[in-house]
């Protein structure tokens, strides 16, 4: 009987806590959906003190103003295809001389003037049948000329319109003190867009407060300009702040600064070879290394040291494709290939060097570097000067806004972080003309070089000095963002 009455107390105790636990589940429920009912309250009201909080005018302005030039800079290419290589390259090689002696005529100063790296490729037209075909080599070298009058640009330009072996002829008009012109023209741009924010905060009934935000850029526009004036234009997208609609903000601008600068190079870097193509895997193989030996030979008589000499791994593969030349289509099973890389410190040198090998049966040149062994010291040197550029822009636009620059919260060069750290802000000025390069390379990849042994000329270097790039671009980039007080 006892047994009896104990399991009746604890089946009756069970459904007691049963009972307990669904209601205390009950309670947590209800208590869980109060609490999400109330934060989905808070997101609703945070949401709409969000979108009350933007009470800005928005605009974008662009302004160009022109200003009449006082330098000019020619520029063009110098032309030559034939079927042969080495006829190009001579018929280049005078073509050059030309242009160089018609400045040489009109007094135009030997430090006026770039010649460029040579460089030559394959001539290829397409034929009725859609096959394209090699009929010859095309050999080039870009020219540029910095003159300091009109009537002196005009007496070139009237000159180079004579010489058929000109291509890609072009004068833009520049502006010797277009750092202070564009900054000028910023604060002006500036103005405009505030008088304009009067204008829309009138058209509704409200007043213009603070700026916020200004995100733009300015550039001086040489290559679209006409040759004898210069236009210089500035874009800005604001935000300011309507008058007493809510709490004062933090304002900011944000600027990016690209800088590039041309140093004279001091390392001269040659990557040549052999590509040799047949039927006979062996003996192109052994071609090949001949041409090898032939390189390293060479560089070495002419002082460089061993540590300089690097003799890359050869290689030998079957071909994949068909070649097409003069209107016939052969395919040879094999083709293999060996490079050198040749470090000179001296620019005459690896123009013998270049000379020397650009005349051998088979040989390639790869590619020609021309290098800055100080480049880091170099390129800190670039970075303050772009610090200091965007530090005079961002001013600009605080000053065009009729407030000052205050400190500034952020410094790097990760753009991709910049714009988030403050969206909207920003203020970009592009380096004029200069492409953000690295090493500038004498000669394209891939170029062949035949007949140019003999070629070198004066003691300047002739026309193997003329291969290589006498100077290398340096170029940083630097993001600022500092309060607008």
């Amino acid at each position: 009987m006892q047994n009896k009455v104990s399991y009746i107390v604890i089946i009756v105790l069970a459904f007691v806590c049963l009972l307990l636990s669904m209601r205390l589940s009950h309670e947590g429920n209800a208590a869980k959906q109060a609490e999400s009912a109330e934060q989905a309250k808070a997101s609703a009201s945070e949401s709409a003190n969000t979108k009350d909080s933007w009470n800005v005018i928005s605009l974008s302005t662009s302004e160009q103003e022109m200003f009449v030039a006082d330098e000019y800079k020619i520029t063009f290419k110098i032309v030559q295809k034939q079927k042969e290589k080495s006829r190009a390259f001579a018929l280049l090689n005078e073509s050059r001389e030309k242009v160089l002696s018609m400045l040489k005529e009109l007094n135009v100063d030997k430090s006026s003037y770039d010649l460029r790296s040579m460089r030559i490729s394959n001539d290829i037209e397409r034929r009725r049948d859609g096959k394209r075909v090699k009929v010859g080599y095309e050999a080039e070298q870009e020219v540029e000329i910095k003159l300091a009058t009109k009537s002196l640009s005009d007496a070139v330009e009237r000159k180079l319109a004579t010489l058929d072996f000109i291509d890609d002829f072009e004068t833009a008009g520049g502006l010797k003190n277009a750092d202070s012109l564009e900054v000028e023209t910023i604060k002006r741009t500036c103005k405009k867009v505030l008088e304009q924010a009067d204008v829309y905060a009138r058209s509704v009934g409200a007043k213009v407060g603070k700026v916020l935000a200004a995100e733009g850029n300015s550039n001086v526009n040489e290559r679209n300009s006409y040759s004898d004036s210069v236009g210089i234009n500035a874009r800005l997208n604001v935000s300011v702040q309507i008058q007493g609609r809510d709490e004062p903000k933090q304002s900011y601008v944000q600027v990016h600064q690209e800088e590039s600068k041309k140093f004279l190079a001091d390392l001269f870097t040659i990557s040549a070879g052999a590509i040799v193509d047949g039927d006979d895997r062996e003996k192109i193989y052994s071609q090949v290394g001949r041409v090898k030996d032939s390189i390293v030979a060479l560089a070495r008589n002419l002082g460089v040291a061993e540590s300089e000499i690097e003799v890359h791994t050869a290689r030998i593969g079957i071909r994949s494709r068909w070649d097409y030349t003069n209107n016939e289509s052969k395919k040879n099973r094999f083709k293999a290939r060996q490079f050198v890389t040749v470090n000179f410190t001296s620019k005459q040198d690896a123009a013998v060097f270049l000379a020397e090998i650009g005349g051998a049966e088979n040989v390639t040149i790869n590619y020609v570097h021309s290098v800055l062994k100080n480049r880091d010291s170099l390129k800190v040197l670039v970075t303050e000067i772009a610090g200091k550029k965007a530090m005079v822009r961002a001013r600009a636009i605080a000053e065009g806004f009729g407030g000052s620059l205050g400190d500034v919260v952020y410094v790097g060069n990760n753009t991709s972080y910049d714009y988030n750290v403050v969206n909207e802000i920003s203020y970009e000025s592009s380096a004029r003309g200069n492409s953000l390069l690295g090493n500038n390379r004498g000669l394209s990849d891939g170029v062949y070089f035949d007949g140019l042994a003999g070629l070198l000329g004066d003691g300047d270097g002739g026309v193997a000095s003329g291969m290589i790039a006498d100077s290398v671009e340096v170029s940083s980039s630097v993001n600022v963002i500092a309060n607008l007080k």
